[in-house]
């Protein structure tokens, strides 16, 4: 499998809920601890309250990295109502522009070695009347990392997920899969990993173990992710060099 060094990557899901913002949050830690200068974004995000102490995942990545960087920066569209991106934008009135969302990154990308860019939902979601999130990733040039779940569904979704990049000829760098319980089915985990791996074609790196800490210490908890065999892996997969 011939591998290529990339300068970013774009973290999607096989759903919402999948664990997106913790996979972003522990990559980019443990980028960062071995001395890369990480940028992160979650360029749309709904739901965003107005008291900062409930938090959004675009404040928690700003958060896990000490960054200086604006949040208007990480995250160019911020919506309250908790609705699906299009309709949040909608009842905002604002329409969602990619070209915005790509200078963005690009004004990162001047000024870090590597950029981690945390999409919303799934690959499908509308973001406005003609474009979704595979057009986001295409017009953005960076590859794919998918987040899945080593549960039951976690297949098909998986597969689902891939065969969509690939229509649009969206490079894939690899899956991580994740677990949202702290005592999961053990034959069922091991089933899903080993059907993903055998049907998908690409990298597949997990299941990572539940971090029940992320909850009530979000900074403790991702510091023990970023420490985890299989987001280590993947940061020796994305950079080489960081070996």
């Amino acid at each position: 499998m011939q591998h290529v060094p990339y300068h970013g990557c774009f973290i999607t899901g096989t759903d919402t809920g999948v664990g997106k913002t913790v996979i972003t949050a522990a990559l980019a830690l443990c980028l960062k601890q071995r001395g890369l200068r990480v940028a992160v974004m979650k360029p749309i995000e709904t739901g965003c309250s107005n008291n900062r102490e409930l938090g959004s995942d675009a404040e928690r990545l700003r958060t896990i990295m000490a960054a200086a960087t604006s949040i208007e920066l990480i995250s160019p569209y911020r919506f309250t109502l908790p609705l699906a991106p299009l309709a949040a934008a909608r009842a905002a009135g604002v329409t969602i522009e990619i070209d915005r969302i790509k200078a963005a990154c690009q004004n990162l990308a001047n000024d870090y070695d590597f950029v981690l860019v945390e999409g919303i939902g799934g690959l499908m979601v509308p973001l406005s009347e003609k474009s979704d999130v595979r057009d986001l990733i295409a017009s953005l040039r960076l590859p794919a990392l998918v987040v899945g779940l080593a549960a039951l569904g976690g297949v098909n979704h998986a597969l689902l997920t891939i065969e969509a990049l690939r229509q649009r000829a969206i490079s894939i760098t690899g899956i991580v899969l994740n677990q949202l319980v702290t005592e999961p089915n053990l034959q069922q985990t091991q089933s899903t990993v080993d059907l993903i791996r055998e049907r998908s074609g690409v990298p597949v790196f997990g299941p990572l173990p539940y971090e029940s800490e992320c909850r009530f210490d979000w900074i403790a908890g991702i510091r023990k992710m970023a420490h985890d065999p299989a987001i280590r892996s993947l940061v020796e997969w994305l950079v080489p060099s960081s070996r």
